[in-house]
């Protein structure tokens, strides 16, 4: 089990924290290729999540095709819309490069001191 620390826009984390967002949609780096169930994401230092599944994709138009649009956008774009959300935070030729990855993670109470 292996904890990742991943940083996420603000609003997207407040749609974490209520528990609109449980797919956390990224290029796949290859920092990220180690990801698996049972592993824990700590998004912004703060907001602590375990990973119940990973998918690889190619592009970010699959998995918009595959995965339910608002459980990674909880506003809920049009597709095309969601599309250009990912295009505006990820360049084009690291989809290509890299494919793309949906995780997809269940929120954990945060520990009491």
């Amino acid at each position: 089990m292996k904890v990742h620390k991943l940083y996420v826009r603000d609003e997207y984390l407040e749609m974490i924290k209520s528990g609109e967002k449980r797919i956390e949609v990224r290029v796949a780096y290859p920092q990220l290729k180690g990801i698996k169930p049972k592993d824990k994401i700590l998004f912004n230092n703060e907001v602590p999540a375990e990973v119940i599944s990973v998918k690889k994709y190619e592009t970010f138009r699959q998995v918009l095709r595959e995965e339910p649009i608002e459980k990674i956008f909880p506003d809920k774009p049009s597709f095309e819309q969601a599309v250009k959300r990912f295009h505006n935070m990820y360049p084009k030729w690291k989809e290509n490069r890299y494919g793309v990855i949906a995780i997809k993670f269940r929120l954990l109470k945060p520990r009491r001191e």
